[in-house]
């Protein structure tokens, strides 16, 4: 019998040897993703999109409250109860004099507040801007940022179904761009030379795969200063300060020693044309190249391609107004960009160009000239409106009154009659 207990003692041991205890899973934090905005890029917005950046916005505020109510509780409570016992004791403080300004203090003159804001604006800048390759910084929320700064995308339209300006030079844009080159006949982009880059494209796995190896096929070989992948670091910001800075995938440009002197020393001309520090990088850029992957996104493409071409056209446009009194708008494009997705094979190509901003301001005025007479003529008609009705009703009762006054007399006569 004990060899028995004995036995069913090993095998209980056994039984907890091979399942041991459950052990406790480990809490895993989520990480918090990095905003591509700050907040008040989207208080600026005309419309918020419903997009993954806005409701991690819409978290984070909601989480922000509620920590600022939590502490603002507990900072009653302990203010109660230090009041309750009767607050500081300050009385060695009497006859004390007033302390004279420190440097501590000096420094929080509005000065030095408005250069450690444009440290912190400059900080914040580029700590977006480092993170302009991702994608998601150009969501339906920064589409709407640019349409917010007159910066329109293909095909935009407005509320009233009324569509953009097109360039004026737009029949000659198309000529040239049909023209036949000779570097693409039979006899030199042969149809051995074709399959073999439809290979290639089948091959391709990331955006950087696009840049190296099917890019270089599609531009050929030319003597144009180009460049791939450089963040605009030096450039003044078309729309915030916040938003994300340029960041091609490929770029044609003029060489600096190209650029009179005068023209880069010139603190404002230079912020527009001038894109990087670096001398070999090409300058004044007013061809543009975004590619996806694969499995990329084509829309994100097309805004990146439309944000860049706006500093494009305004780099283009500066340098036609250098030195005159008064900038002039001939509506002509002097700014491409184009997008390529290796999905489909479908290569894009968008022209760009400024419009007067006269033309803005007086359709927006003649609008809001309409609107307000809409107002007043719409008050004032039913206002003539109500008081017709009520005079139409005086006018009625009047002649009621009147009608059975003459009745009321034509019976007194019948009366004395008889």
């Amino acid at each position: 019998m004990a060899g028995e207990q004995f036995r069913k003692r090993r095998a209980t041991d056994n039984i907890s040897q091979n399942n041991p205890s459950p052990k406790k899973r480990k809490s895993t934090s989520t990480r918090k993703i990095a905003p591509n905005f700050p907040s008040f890029f989207y208080d600026e917005l005309s419309e918020v999109p419903l997009t993954v950046d806005t409701l991690r916005e819409l978290d984070r505020r909601t989480e922000e409250r509620v920590r600022d109510i939590k502490t603002a509780v507990s900072t009653t409570r302990s203010l109660l109860r230090f009041s309750r016992r009767g607050g500081p004791d300050l009385r060695h403080l009497r006859g004390f004099p007033s302390p004279k300004p420190s440097s501590a203090i000096m420094e929080k003159t509005p000065s030095s507040i408005s250069c450690r804001s444009r440290v912190t604006q400059s900080t914040r800048a580029t700590g977006v801007s480092s993170r302009s390759g991702r994608s998601s910084a150009y969501d339906k929320g920064f589409q709407q940022h640019l349409i917010d700064y007159g910066i329109y995308p293909n095909g935009y339209e407005a509320g009233d179904g009324r569509p953009t300006f097109e360039p004026s030079d737009l029949d000659n844009i198309q000529e040239a761009l049909y023209a036949k080159r000779a570097s693409l006949s039979l006899s030199n982009f042969t149809q051995l030379a074709f399959q073999d880059f439809k290979s290639k494209n089948n091959r391709v796995t990331f955006e950087s795969d696009v840049i190296s190896t099917i890019i270089p096929v599609i531009c050929g070989d030319s003597r144009i200063h180009s460049q791939q992948n450089v963040l605009f670091t030096e450039l003044e910001p078309i729309t915030s300060t916040d938003a994300v800075k340029p960041n091609p995938d490929f770029f044609d440009g003029a060489f600096l020693v190209d650029v009179n002197e005068d023209i880069r020393n010139d603190i404002v001309l230079r912020r527009k044309v001038i894109p990087t520090k670096h001398h070999s990088v090409p300058v004044a850029s007013n061809f543009f190249m975004e590619v996806k992957g694969p499995d990329g996104n084509a829309s994100v493409a097309q805004r990146q391609a439309c944000y860049d071409g706006a500093y494009g056209a305004r780099a283009m446009h500066a340098l036609q107004n250098y030195g005159k009194a008064e900038p002039e708008y001939d509506g002509y494009v002097k700014t491409y960009s184009s997008t390529y997705h290796p999905a489909t094979g479908s290569l894009q190509l968008y022209a760009h160009h400024i419009t007067a901003p006269g033309a803005t301001v007086l359709r927006n005025a003649r609008e809001l000239a309409k609107e307000h007479r809409d107002q007043v003529i719409q008050a004032a008609n039913e206002k003539a409106a109500k008081a017709k009705e009520q005079s139409d009703k005086r006018d009625q009762e009047s002649a009621s009154w009147q009608d059975a006054h003459d009745a009321l007399q034509e019976e007194l006569a019948e009366t004395c009659e008889h």
